[in-house]
């Protein structure tokens, strides 16, 4: 690699990250083509299909992991036709009959989010490498972190989290912790974990914050070491200002 500085140019040497494609297959059949960072292809797959609506849980779940493909056999065929579709911020939010339900209250501390970010940011070791990957970091409500994924897709990473927690038996609430934007499907992903606080470092759209609004996730964007912007409160008590101060 060349890097361009000061009107010249200098060789450097800088870790690229890595990208393949993964086919999920329900039953034999193709179902989803996802662009992912290799590695964790149980967790993606896993995470990806209940987040969508497609599984409930593992119960009554096979599987066979090769190269480039994980094979979900499943007890029902889904109600849909098969085909490979592709995932990302325009695909569909919940497929099936699985809606999304209202997160349940719980009063969280406002200095959460600054110190999910930063252990998230301290312990993503494949962005210190490269600058061009996103994070996800799954906490329980004390701020502890349980797991953090990195991924070319930040949809990818959150899926992972949610195939973790399939796996390894954790119930929500819990809290999350993003790189990327918050986009609609990255919220409503958020409300199926069981999510009750998500946090970014970017940004959020309109569509995400209704939805945010709607269900009691507290949406911390922007979040920076000392602030953030609170766009929907959830469970973080907004002090109201003294009218004598």
């Amino acid at each position: 690699m060349w890097r361009y500085q000061k009107g010249r140019f200098f060789q450097e040497d800088f870790p690229l990250p890595q990208e393949a494609t993964l086919l999920l297959c329900l039953n034999g059949e193709p179902w989803t083509a996802l662009s992912y960072t290799p590695g964790e292809e149980l967790l993606l797959a896993l995470g990806h299909l209940y987040l969508s609506g497609v599984v409930g849980g593992l119960e009554g779940l096979t599987w066979q992991v090769g190269d480039g493909v994980v094979n979900l056999n499943l007890p029902q065929r889904p109600k849909r036709g098969l085909g490979v579709r592709d995932s990302g911020c325009a695909a569909g939010l919940r497929f099936g009959e699985a809606p999304l339900r209202p997160l349940p209250p719980v009063s969280l501390d406002p200095g959460l989010p600054p110190r999910l970010l930063s252990e998230l940011r301290r312990e993503a070791r494949a962005y210190a490498e490269t600058r061009g990957i996103h994070g996800a970091a799954l906490f329980d409500l004390e701020g502890r972190l349980l797991y953090l994924n990195e991924d070319i897709g930040r949809h990818n990473a959150v899926d992972r989290l949610m195939g973790y927690m399939l796996l390894e038996g954790i119930k929500p609430p819990v809290l999350l912790a993003v790189t990327g934007r918050v986009s609609r499907e990255m919220a409503a992903k958020a409300i199926a974990m069981g999510a009750v606080l998500l946090a970014s470092r970017t940004g959020a759209t309109a569509p995400a914050v209704d939805l945010a609004k709607r269900y009691g996730l507290a949406l911390a964007a922007y979040v920076r070491p000392e602030s953030y912007r609170l766009y929907a409160p959830g469970g973080l008590t907004i002090p109201m200002p003294n009218p004598t101060d």
